[in-house]
């Protein structure tokens, strides 16, 4: 049978004519990207903001000539003035800071000495100030001494031993509760449009089930699988980056049955709303791309301007994040998971109704 463009056109002209009657087809491919291009235009900054900076100097004028500059700058907030040698690396340690910088001279040479304390558990946003403390350090440097008079510098990264960005321990943590998210949300969102397209629907429809049961059945099983894939990605770290695995990483474990049903039950509610597996797939996008940009994963999160930071507090990726880095990176306690899991699990209960909602709805 030979090939015919005018049957091709034909079907085209069909399938142009289907598509313009679907809406819903029509705002996910239309509507939805510009609202992406200008929401993530607007909120996304390569240029980190209000970074905490302690700066601690063994001789006062050392650093007085930096300070004015510094309180000027929006890329960081000097946090308890001019320390003593020693509290810089302190504030640091403590949580306080994310840079600290301390000033001092060799006993034996008397050349002045400075050295940058960062912490590497957020390279996007502690890389950028700590490059450019050192250009205006070398910069001061040419201007007030002589070539054998220079200033040495150098860089400690606490809680990473590649050197702040060298090594896969800048983004294994937040890699994986970044993979569970995407795992979990499409899965979530596929489940009864699945159905839906197979033709099991109208016999789930026929059963005295009630929306709440059907929710907690069906996404159980998914549970269990997304912490069964929480677990070998913290084998996968542990022994092939060498990424710690602290005793305190129990608590990691525990609060993760919470930020995995956040991103099913979110996923179930848009399966419920969606005509097709494509259209749901489409619309997780939607929610997918909030949570890998706006959660500090890949770009700085106080770089970007408030509304978009309370957008993103909302976001469990945000908080698991958080959490995998104080456990994983800087030791912490299982308190510094708690403080992260309420936000997780007020998002859990809010999708979670927005399923059984949407869901009954359609049982309706």
């Amino acid at each position: 049978m030979n090939f015919s463009l005018r049957r091709c056109l034909a079907i085209a002209r069909v399938e142009t004519l289907g598509l313009f009657a679907d809406r819903g087809a029509l705002a996910l491919i239309f509507v939805l990207p510009v609202v992406q291009i200008l929401l993530y235009g607007y909120a996304i900054s390569l240029q980190p903001r209000h970074v905490p900076v302690a700066i601690a100097a063994s001789e006062p004028r050392l650093v007085q000539p930096m300070l004015p500059a510094l309180r000027g700058n929006a890329s960081v907030d000097l946090i308890g003035g001019l320390g003593p040698t020693g509290s810089a690396e302190r504030a640091v340690r403590q949580g306080r800071a994310m840079v600290g910088v301390e000033v001092g001279r060799d006993p034996a040479t008397r050349a002045v000495s400075v050295r940058f304390v960062a912490d590497a558990g957020d390279p996007a946003e502690v890389r950028p100030v700590v490059a450019a403390l050192n250009v205006g350090v070398w910069r001061r440097a040419a201007q007030l001494y002589a070539e054998d008079q220079a200033p040495t510098v150098e860089t400690q990264w606490l809680y990473d031993p590649g050197g702040g960005g060298a090594s896969a321990w800048d983004v294994s943590p937040g890699l994986i509760g970044a993979v569970v998210m995407v795992t979990m949300l499409f899965t979530g969102s596929i489940t009864l449009v699945r159905e839906r397209e197979r033709g099991s629907w109208e016999s789930l429809l026929a059963t005295p089930v009630r929306p709440a049961e059907a929710l907690v059945g069906k996404l159980a099983p998914y549970l269990v699988i997304g912490v069964t894939q929480t677990l070998g990605l913290l084998a996968i770290v542990h022994v092939l980056f060498g990424v710690p695995l602290p005793s305190a990483a129990w608590a990691l474990i525990a609060a993760t049955p919470v930020y995995v049903a956040a991103y099913l039950a979110l996923g179930f509610a848009v399966s419920t709303l969606a005509q097709t597996q494509l259209q749901a797939v489409q619309a997780s996008a939607f929610a997918y791309l909030p949570s890998m940009l706006l959660s500090g994963f890949m770009f700085p999160f106080d770089g970007m301007p408030d509304w978009a930071r309370m957008v993103g507090e909302a976001i469990p990726l945000t908080h698991y994040i958080r959490a995998t880095r104080d456990i994983l990176l800087r030791g912490l306690s299982p308190a510094a998971v708690w403080s992260h899991l309420w936000p997780i699990a007020l998002f859990t209960a809010v999708a979670f109704g927005l399923a059984v909602v949407s869901y009954r709805r359609r049982l309706d």
